[in-house]
């Protein structure tokens, strides 16, 4: 795993895991969701385009848009994605991953790297 790639994944490695969470059978919860994909997307935008990711603006923004898009073919359908369980508990030490690496390639594509 390259540098810049795995930076990634020590950031992001808790809000994955409050993303899956939130998507876990009992614990659903739209709004956590909602606030984890935005938080991922933000922090992509940040890193590749040199901005703080609280200044990454979720609204008329191209670069946040193309991500978030971009990003949804994983988050719309994570048990054919990545095998989350949609009923049971999943394990999220092994999900996580599998997810950080979905999630990466599809946000650097999206932002053109």
């Amino acid at each position: 795993m390259d540098r810049f790639k795995h930076v990634c994944w020590i950031h992001t490695a808790w809000t994955i895991h409050r993303y899956l969470m939130s998507n876990a059978e009992g614990r659903w919860d739209g709004a956590e969701k909602a606030l984890r994909h935005r938080e991922l997307c933000q922090f992509y935008v940040a890193a590749v385009r040199g901005q703080e990711p609280d200044r990454v603006s979720s609204v008329d923004n191209s670069d946040y848009e193309a991500v978030h898009e971009g990003t949804r073919e994983l988050t719309d359908y994570l048990d054919t994605a990545i095998g989350f369980p949609i009923t049971g508990r999943p394990e999220y030490d092994d999900l996580a991953p599998r997810f950080f690496e979905k999630f990466h390639a599809l946000a650097m594509s999206a932002l053109g790297v």
